[in-house]
């Protein structure tokens, strides 16, 4: 066979699958071919060069395939005896690789998570008690966004902070007619709490830009609902911090 088409490859992989494709001498791929393996992240080699990795290379994992094994690979539909080591669960029995776009995103929601327990902490210690209230609804809110991803369900959550999306907008752009406070530029003096705030909006870009590459096609969004949630939360960060300075977050009397 002289080309390589995505149906060849699909049937080849659900039958075997691996992180690698070996082209003999004279294949060539067909584009949709190529566009399979490279969202796949399938390492392509030509003859040559898989003849010089060695079959049992140390520390390789050999996967084993069984038609009716426990898991089942949610690319391609190839069932496993034991999980491997390189993937995880995205629902129930069904794995991706750890690199996989929706596994990143999760990981970014849990670094964010950890981030608002630390920050939380240091506003417990303060005794800004106002603050430790808002930041355990952010944290509500983002494990409502992961349980709606790794669920794969609707999330429901409307307001926060005791605002709707609409009034979250505005008072993030007009600061200083809701609070008295104009728009912050970050500085190393404006104190713990304030630049723990600034952190954690930045560290939620983060996870809404991988949730963008996780959930955005060409001419589709899989998740408007999540992809929203975590604008909206950035919009809630800015606006605790906007609150921290105009000192509605004071330490407890």
């Amino acid at each position: 066979m002289k080309a390589v088409t995505e149906d060849f490859l699909r049937s080849h992989f659900r039958k075997n699958p691996a992180d690698r494709f070996t082209l003999a001498e004279g294949q060539i791929l067909t584009p949709s071919a190529r566009g399979f393996l490279a969202d796949r992240r399938i390492k392509i080699l030509r003859a040559e060069e898989a003849a010089e990795i060695p079959p049992e290379a140390s520390g390789t994992e050999k996967i084993r395939v069984n038609a009716s094994g426990k898991y089942v690979s949610a690319l391609d539909g190839g069932s496993f005896e034991t999980k491997p080591e390189f993937m995880t669960h995205l629902k129930g029995n069904r794995l991706v690789s750890k690199d996989h776009d929706r596994i990143v995103f999760r990981g970014r929601l849990d670094s964010f998570q950890s981030a608002v327990l630390m920050v939380q902490a240091g506003a417990l210690e303060k005794g800004c008690n106002g603050l430790v209230k808002a930041l355990g609804e952010i944290l509500e809110w983002v494990r409502e966004i992961m349980k709606a991803d790794v669920l794969e369900t609707p999330l429901e959550k409307e307001s926060v902070l005791g605002l709707t999306p609409d009034e979250l907008r505005q008072h993030s752009h007009n600061p200083k007619k809701v609070y008295g406070v104009g728009h912050i530029t970050p500085s190393a003096d404006m104190g713990t709490c304030l630049l723990g705030l600034n952190f954690l909006r930045s560290l939620v870009r983060e996870a809404e830009t991988a949730g963008v590459k996780a959930f955005h096609r060409e001419f589709e969004v899989l998740r408007p609902d999540i992809l929203t949630a975590l604008n909206r939360m950035s919009s809630a960060l800015y606006i605790m911090m906007v609150r921290e300075r105009a000192g509605l977050y004071g330490p407890a009397e």
